[in-house]
């Protein structure tokens, strides 16, 4: 019986060699580079595979709709893969349809990846995977070739198994969930060749999805006409919490967040690129929590409203713990590094400016003020081009869109946010579902272009833990350090970003006069900016409303005029650092700190530096080596075979260049043997075999014979003949001395590829070394200076 299944993994065989270009090259080198992951290995991302996969269904469906456009079965298409809003004509006026099938780029194996990126490190078998290859490009008119158009690109080599992770929302009753999963299938079939050059001859492919093809296939033939297309669901269901009055007993739940695949958080477009924030706001994360509570019935929807729920921005984890914001208070030397280097840095609302040299504000970065020390780390950002194909031309252009980045946070850093909840509904939760939290743990999607190459993360949740933050007291005197943006409105209800309008909330909720803190005037006494979002509404497609106020790091020092009872009160600045003020709390904003003892002191003296690098290569222990069963061992032995040449090839040309290495290898002299007979040498070593009769033919011929010494006739013979090199220990390769533990991934690989390639070593050497030597012959010769020698004459 069919069953159609919701997460399953696609295997994508490259049956010849293939190019996924990175759009960048080498200058001077090589003008197309492949793409590469964080590893340094080639893989296929979910775009081009995306797009590749949808053509194909897209063909399945014209067909079903016998050749109609905009048929029914054609629609299917658009739910599996969403709209395409741009190349609408007309543009469609209801919301853009989100994309009900998830694809993930396509990787190497993990057997094989973990085999590559073992220890001891293998950067030959790495490079082994490409090769160069030149190209021209041939005149129409002459047919020849094009001068100045000679070309170098990296290609993959064939052979490579990849595989993707795919998600499908299977909605609807059982016949839609079939056709969605059965029009998919029949998908694969059409999949034939993707990326660079697949229409000459490059990129021929095979796409598989489990083993039961044809059986879809013959659904689809038994339902030629296409059910119906399932409805999307967003009713939220009915609030579930009856909220009693509000409590000032808090709870917080850590949510350690690491990105598989880059992170896009857009902030603005700047041109064709799309800027990316360094944190996660918890607008984002507010939606993802709710969701997956909701899957268990347990809904927090009242709680939003009455500002019973925070979930705080995700910021750069660092040493295993949040990280705040750097205060706008902070300064440095602008030739000293700053915080970045660990150069010296300035208090400002505590330090007077200095005349040693100019100073800079610290605007970047985040800092850890937990445990004994202070660290400063900054999130890692990369950057990612893509491009849109026209289908008419099959290559980006102007009217499609062209070519675009994307900036992100890079794969592998690790952020953390709260989840703060008072305690009542924390008990609540409890007596409905156990463990209640552990819901919130595993992957997500998150930011933009989620469904394919970017916005994969993993979520790590800790048991809630009563939260109560301390406050530290300063007399008549409190400092204010936004810990996120800060949203407020004036008396007009207008967004404001003044610091007046900040004054008069605090005031508000503390019951004191406050000013802004005038003495001593050497001192700074705020250091604000304000900061303004824009996001786009997908289901109105119209923008949304600018949020525009505070800036987080924005610190203000007031001047506090005691009421009545003659001090602050500190239950009070606790409960605000917990729920924060101003509009949109519950999404993250309106976070702060009162009277930190990092903008109490001068210079901070336990301020280190910990630059964090997102991007690395995970080095793994040595992986038992792969087996002959292994489906990744046919590739894996064509990478070995390839870096052996190329090991071969390197050692081989060393020996030659050394003048006493090759000297005392062949025992060459100046005059014997003379070049005619390195040349017949050379003629013969096509086969060993041809090597073999010519050194019997030498010897039985006297005058030729001569021109040799015995020395040079033995070691050739030494190498060339196999019975006497295997019973010395394989001489050959006891010259070459190849890294043979770097260059083998594969169970037996070392003594058959030593096997395999023994003749093709002994035939490399032999003429590296013969071409060495006759140029050292010819530099010897007066009648032909060399080089230098004429570069030198030239000058004179």
């Amino acid at each position: 019986m069919l069953s159609p299944r919701a997460k399953f993994t696609a295997t994508l065989t490259m049956l010849n060699d293939w190019h996924i270009g990175s759009g960048t090259g080498r200058p001077g080198d090589v003008d197309r580079l492949i793409q590469r992951d964080a590893d340094g290995l080639p893989y296929i991302p979910a775009k081009t595979l995306t797009g590749i996969w949808r053509d194909a269904c897209e063909q399945v469906a014209f067909g079903l709709d016998e050749g109609i456009a905009g048929g029914q079965w054609s629609q299917w298409v658009i739910h599996l893969f969403g709209n395409q809003p741009p190349l609408e004509k007309p543009p469609i006026l209801e919301p853009p349809r989100p994309a009900a099938l998830s694809i993930r780029s396509a990787h190497l194996s993990k057997p094989l990846q973990n085999a590559l990126l073992s220890s001891p490190s293998k950067p030959l078998l790495k490079e082994a995977i490409t090769f160069i290859k030149p190209g021209i490009q041939i005149n129409a008119q002459t047919g020849c070739a094009e001068p100045n158009f000679l070309r170098f690109e990296e290609l993959v080599r064939g052979g490579t198994t990849l595989e993707t992770k795919c998600q499908l929302q299977l909605l609807g009753d059982a016949t839609q969930k079939e056709a969605a999963y059965a029009l998919l299938m029949a998908g694969t079939k059409l999949v034939e060749r993707l990326g660079g050059k697949r229409r000459r001859g490059a990129g021929q492919c095979q796409l598989v999805v489990g083993r039961d093809l044809d059986a879809w296939i013959s659904w689809l033939e038994q339902h030629s006409k296409a059910p119906p297309i399932p409805n999307w669901s967003d009713d939220p269901g009915d609030p579930t919490l009856a909220l009693p009055e509000l409590t000032h007993q808090w709870q917080r739940i850590q949510l350690a967040i690491k990105t598989v695949s880059p992170l896009i958080v857009p902030c603005r477009t700047v041109g064709n690129v799309v800027e990316t924030l360094d944190y996660i706001p918890g607008t984002q994360l507010l939606g993802l929590i709710l969701k997956k509570l909701r899957q268990k019935n347990l809904h927090l929807d009242a709680a939003i409203a009455q500002g019973q729920i925070i979930v705080t921005n995700a910021t750069l984890q660092i040493n295993e713990h949040s990280s705040r914001p750097v205060p706008l208070a902070l300064f440095s030397d602008k030739l000293g590094g700053g915080l970045e280097k660990g150069g010296k840095v300035y208090n400002r609302l505590a330090e007077t400016e200095h005349d040693d040299g100019q100073m800079k504000g610290e605007r970047a970065g985040y800092l850890s003020t937990e445990g004994a020390s202070l660290l400063y780390g900054k999130v890692e950002k990369t950057v990612e081009t893509h491009n849109i194909i026209s289908d008419d031309e099959q290559r980006p252009t102007e009217q499609s869109g062209g070519v675009y980045s994307y900036e992100t946070i890079a794969p592998g850093t690790c952020l953390q946010a709260e989840l703060r909840l008072p305690t009542w509904i924390v008990q609540q939760l409890n007596q409905q579902h156990r463990n209640w939290w552990t819901l919130l743990q595993g992957s997500a999607q998150l930011g933009q272009s989620k469904k394919d190459d970017y916005g994969l993360v993993k979520i790590t949740v800790s048991a809630p833990e009563v939260y109560n933050p301390t406050v530290e007291s300063q007399k008549n005197h409190l400092t204010v350090w936004l810990l996120s943006d800060l949203l407020l409105r004036d008396d007009r209800l207008r967004p404001t970003a003044s610091i007046a309008a900040l004054k008069q909330e605090l005031e508000k909720h503390l019951n004191v006069t406050l000013t802004v803190r005038k003495r001593p005037e050497s001192l700074l006494h705020f250091l604000v900016r304000q900061r303004r979002s824009d996001s786009w509404q997908v289901r109105w497609q119209l923008p949304r409303p600018s949020l525009a106020g505070l800036s987080a790091g924005s610190c203000i020092v007031f001047e506090v005029q005691l009421g009545k009872k003659g001090e602050i009160d500190q239950e009070i600045l606790s409960r605000l650092e917990i729920q924060g003020i101003g509009e949109r709390r519950a999404e993250g904003y309106g976070q702060l700190c009162f009277n930190s003892l990092l903008l109490a002191e001068k210079t901070p003296s336990c301020l280190n530096s910990e630059h964090r690098s997102a991007v690395q290569s995970e080095v793994k222990a040595e992986k038992p080596k792969l087996l002959d069963a292994n489906k990744d061992y046919p590739y894996a032995r064509i990478i070995e075979r390839a870096a052996w040449r190329e090991a071969i090839r390197r050692s081989a040309l060393q020996i030659a260049g050394d003048p006493q290495r090759r000297s005392g290898l062949f025992q060459w002299q100046p005059d014997r043997p003379t070049m005619n007979q390195l040349g017949a040498l050379r003629s013969t070593l096509r086969s060993i075999d041809d090597v073999m009769s010519w050194l019997a033919h030498l010897g039985n011929t006297d005058n030729r014979r001569e021109k040799w010494t015995d020395e040079s006739l033995q070691a050739i013979r030494r190498l060339v003949t196999p019975e006497e090199s295997l019973a010395k220990g394989n001489a050959i390769w006891q010259e070459l001395a190849l890294p043979v533990t770097e260059l083998c991934i594969t169970r037996n690989a070392e003594s058959e590829l030593k096997k395999e390639l023994w003749a093709e070593a002994v035939t490399t050497l032999i003429d590296a070394c013969i071409r060495a030597h006759k140029r050292s012959l010819e530099s010897r010769d007066s009648s032909n200076p060399t080089e230098e020698e004429i570069i030198h004459g030239a000058s004179n």
